[in-house]
């Protein structure tokens, strides 16, 4: 769709199927620059934190450290068990103490 007037221009959206009709959107140039006067004056402009994506690498790096410590702290809970379990048996063995229930 062709204009004279070099301000106004024509977006064509059409379809893969025929039944569906295409849509014809003109804009003009003045009607884009209405729309950013009305942005900007839409109200005081106001200092806010920029949010950026999430960091990959930063990511990984606090994945792996949360992982190794978790994993440590698992680690020396197992240490500790295996040491009672050992040291229940030496007992066991050495004869200090016994399983079976003493009868008055």
């Amino acid at each position: 769709m062709a204009h004279d007037n070099p301000y106004i221009h024509s977006i064509v959206v059409s379809s893969r199927t025929q039944s569906t009709p295409r849509i014809h959107l003109s804009l003009s140039l003045l009607d884009l620059t209405s729309l950013k006067i009305k942005k900007e004056m839409s109200g005081p402009r106001i200092a806010h934190a920029t949010l950026k994506g999430p960091s990959v690498v930063k990511e990984l790096l606090i994945g792996i450290t949360l992982g190794l410590a978790a994993g440590g702290i698992w680690k020396m809970h197992h240490w500790n068990e295996q040491r009672k379990v050992r040291t229940f048996y030496d007992l066991l063995e050495k004869g200090e103490i016994s399983v079976v229930v003493e009868e008055e």
